[in-house]
């Protein structure tokens, strides 16, 4: 029996999704077109375009985001290091955060959401061994050029239970720099107004074999979902001399609050 059963869809709450994603549509296309003009004037303002989408799709989706704590000095080029549970993360930290995202490379030829990807200033990563090199020092390239970084160093999403192993070459860059390192905790707490155990994770986390296309219509069928996300103090790279420290104080450190 799906746990979904208990989500019930009147044709008045069809009508009021369908009217809110006709709004969502244009109004993307309205913010992807201000996006490219003031790229080519503010870099500021561009990024700003970016997280004002990521709050419309949490308002299609309705999903309510609780912040706890504060990022440390937010007006600094930093990387935010994150767990990943589900596709849903992105608008969720998106929204709250200025920063660019780092995906693997087959993303960006996704239907729709490898565009949007593009569109949001994502940095994709090719891990054909041709590109290794410049992977190493990428996070600290973008942040040198004033640009925070958003990480998902499991390098998968996991299913809301445990976090997995950090992967840590990619963090390779920021030994004994006096990079800004921001460990995020992101966790969604309930659906429809019920709290989110560890028998209903499956609704919102997106992990393993599953198919995104009926995991993605469960999700819209819900009423609301509350996400929580938590800063915890920050670190600073320069008090690293190797990235498996780095890794292991950030892996131990959301793991430990998670």
């Amino acid at each position: 029996m799906s746990k979904l059963n208990f989500v019930k869809i009147n044709f008045v709450d069809k009508g009021t999704f369908y009217l809110k994603f006709f709004i969502f549509v244009f109004l993307t296309i309205f913010l992807i077109f201000l996006k490219t003009l003031l790229q080519f004037v503010s870099k500021r303002a561009s990024q700003k375009i970016v997280q004002i989408f990521h709050k419309l799709l949490l308002w299609l989706i309705n999903i309510n985001v609780e912040v706890v704590g504060k990022s440390n000095l937010n007006n600094v080029p930093k990387l935010y290091v994150s767990n990943h549970l589900s596709y849903l993360d992105i608008p969720v930290l998106g929204s709250t955060l200025n920063g660019r995202f780092i995906a693997k490379n087959e993303i960006s030829n996704w239907p729709i959401f490898g565009y949007l990807s593009k569109v949001g200033n994502t940095i994709f990563i090719n891990r054909n061994l041709r590109f290794l090199k410049r992977n190493k020092s990428i996070i600290y390239d973008f942040i040198s050029k004033g640009d925070s970084i958003i990480l998902f160093p499991e390098g998968t999403t996991s299913d809301g239970i445990r976090v997995l192993k950090f992967k840590s070459s990619l963090l390779t860059s920021l030994e004994q720099k006096n990079i800004l390192i921001q460990p995020i905790v992101i966790n969604y707490t309930s659906i429809n107004g019920m709290p989110l155990n560890r028998w209903l994770k499956p609704i919102i986390a997106w992990y393993g074999d599953m198919d995104l296309k009926p995991h993605l219509i469960n999700v819209l069928k819900l009423f609301s979902i509350k996400a929580k996300i938590t800063f915890l103090p920050p670190l600073n790279g320069k008090d690293f001399t190797n990235r498996k420290d780095m890794t292991y104080t950030l892996h131990h450190a959301i793991d430990n609050f998670y």
